[in-house]
């Protein structure tokens, strides 16, 4: 998609992240001339009714939000079955990432992150939308510091279709909220709760549930209370700790019920005052006083509930004497299949001889992950029983396949974007930096260097040229030769000296420079500075009678300008030489001065 244009204005630049539903680029806005990005929907959900009734719907929800914590959603369309959201370029960092990079954030910092989250969130409730993906991934911080939550991937209005499959529940596992982990309607309460879980994170380094499946975690979310973060992080007060606790509540009615009610508490931490959260109870305290546990929604049939329970026991039953009576059977027969994953295929060829089985090559892929010969995947897997003299079937990698990293330099950076795709390559980092010889805007370095070799799909990163960098000529008229020359190194120039003569100046004082003072200028260029010399004075060299070009010689090389005037003789002998010089031949003179000779012509008369 590098270096096409959508909707005839928007030039994909660079692939900048991918999620589960579409890919971003960041892209230029050919028509405004401005730096936005573009989500693009993936190709296999472009013929999918409902993901593309759930695409428009974004477009439509997030365009009506205008707030600063907010990333502004410009406009949206199709082109060839290609649906893209044109969203505002925001520079900086996703919270996850800074996270990950750098572990727990100071609580004062964490706290007002989450203020500026709950100013977007009641921005978007008063409109009618829940966000349901509340996730350190979904909240920027600028370069400025300023705070973004962005995709509203899977928002919607209040009251309208869930827009799922069936089965399916939205949102990423480990920031679900109880009530969408089982099934039911999100409101507004329920990204409080997501954002109670990021607040949880930012503060310990780590979310409060994890787990082997999505399942799992969604398990938790409705049936295990969190440890409380203070046992994590010492430095988590008791009352920020109850806020979090709070909006971690499993019943939607014991949380926050609003942004601002939960924004006004997080700003009584910041100023001192008590908070309206209770203190939170240790497990042992807690289970004396009350039940944690989740309760269903007023509405949800308790019959269904008792009789899904029943069936759930009946199936773990039947599966139980199943598989009892597997191990009866086949428990003892059979030959336990290694794991050959990872190893060479020599390896697991002789692995497998030794215990009487034989290896089945059935593939052989490109895996960027694995290098080439090695095993990426097996049939049957390790620990399954099998014969002795069956067969198992390995997956073996080939390797990366390698590409020719073409020469990028030179070209602008969309030039360099299509021609890197061409290659099977893509554009990785790009900084910026300054060039005293490549032109703005234009490639002036690359890693990998032109001609490497690297895996297809790679990137490689680019560093564009911001020009030559200016600076201001500094005066140096009047200062002697060696100052000057150390005030213009200092500025970032190179001095270059030219000497002249002068009757009046001090010997070895700076009469002119060029460029001038207080011009700008590339760094690195010259700056060329006259500097007067001692006055010689020397005899000016006889040459009377001496054609011109000769006289001119001996004047130049005795160390004297010339200046050769015309005069007009009847006489055809004189055409041609010198007959009258001034200053006269045997006058002292500085070297430098000007000697004018005059030379014959013939008469017009």
């Amino acid at each position: 998609m590098i270096g096409k244009t959508l909707g005839g204005r928007y030039f994909l630049e660079q692939l900048i992240g991918s999620g589960g539903m579409a890919d971003v680029y960041r892209a230029k806005d050919n028509l405004l001339g401005r730096t936005v990005a573009v989500k693009v929907l993936h190709p296999q959900f472009a013929k999918d009714s409902v993901f593309i009734e759930r695409f428009r719907q974004e477009a439509q929800a997030a365009a009506n939000l205008n707030q600063p914590n907010i990333v502004n959603v410009y406009d949206w369309g199709n082109e060839d079955d290609t649906y893209f959201i044109v969203m505002e370029y925001v520079e900086g960092r996703d919270l996850k990432r800074i996270i990950n990079e750098g572990g727990a954030i100071l609580p004062e910092r964490a706290v007002e992150i989450a203020i500026a989250i709950t100013h977007a969130l009641e921005a978007a409730h008063s409109h009618g939308i829940v966000h349901r993906d509340i996730k350190p991934q979904n909240i920027i911080l600028t370069v400025d510091n300023t705070i973004k939550v962005m995709d509203f991937g899977i928002a919607r209005q209040t009251g309208s279709s869930a827009m799922t499959q069936t089965g399916t529940i939205l949102g990423t596992a480990q920031y679900i909220s109880p009530e969408q982990a089982q099934g039911y309607t999100a409101d507004p309460r329920s990204d409080l709760y997501s954002l109670g879980i990021v607040l949880y994170e930012m503060l310990t380094g780590k979310a409060p549930f994890d787990g082997d499946s999505p399942v799992a975690i969604a398990y938790k979310h409705v049936r295990e209370d969190p440890l409380p973060p203070s046992m994590i992080n010492p430095d988590v007060s008791p009352e920020l700790e109850a806020v979090i606790m709070k909006a971690l509540a499993k019943n939607p009615e014991n949380r926050y019920q609003n942004a601002p009610e939960l924004r006004a508490d997080l700003e009584r931490l910041l100023e001192g005052a008590p908070v309206a959260a209770t203190p939170v109870l240790r497990p042992g305290e807690r289970a004396a006083q009350e039940t944690r546990a989740f309760e269903i929604p007023s509405g949800a049939p308790q019959k269904k509930r008792r009789g899904l329970l029943w069936t759930i026991v009946i199936l773990l039953i039947l599966l139980g004497i199943g598989a009892a009576i597997y191990a009866l059977v086949n428990g003892t027969k059979g030959i336990v299949v290694p794991n050959l994953v990872g190893q060479t295929e020599q390896q697991a060829k002789e692995t497998l001889e030794e215990k009487g089985l034989e290896l089945s090559v059935v593939k052989r892929v490109i895996d960027i992950q694995k290098p080439s010969g090695v095993i990426i995947s097996q049939d049957p897997t390790a620990g399954e029983k099998i014969q002795k003299g069956e067969r198992v079937e390995v997956v073996v990698s080939k390797g990366t396949e390698q590409a020719t990293v073409p020469d990028c330099r030179g070209l602008s950076q969309s030039e360099a974007a299509a021609r890197l795709e061409s290659a099977g390559l893509r554009i990785g980092n790009v900084t910026y930096d300054y060039n005293q010889t490549i032109a703005k805007d234009k490639v002036c370095s690359q890693n990998p260097e032109p001609g490497a070799k690297a895996a297809k799909g790679s990137e490689v990163d680019l560093v564009i040229s911001k020009g030559p960098e200016m600076s201001m000529v500094p005066s140096v008229v009047g200062l002697d030769m060696e100052t000057a020359k150390s005030k213009i190194e200092e500025a970032g120039f190179t001095a270059e000296i030219k000497e002249v003569t002068s009757e009046t100046e001090r010997e070895g004082t700076v009469i002119e420079q060029q460029p001038a003072a207080n011009e700008r200028a590339p760094k690195g260029s010259k700056v060329v500075i006259s500097v007067v010399k001692k006055a010689e004075k020397v005899p000016v060299p006889n040459v009377m009678g001496m054609d011109r070009n000769t006289a001119v010689s001996t004047l130049t090389s005795a160390g004297f300008e010339v200046t050769v005037a015309d005069k007009q003789v009847s006489n055809q002998s004189d055409v041609g030489k010198v007959l009258d010089m001034s200053p006269g031949a045997g006058t002292l003179a500085n070297k430098g001065d000007r000697i004018t000779i005059y030379v014959g012509v013939a008469s017009s008369v």
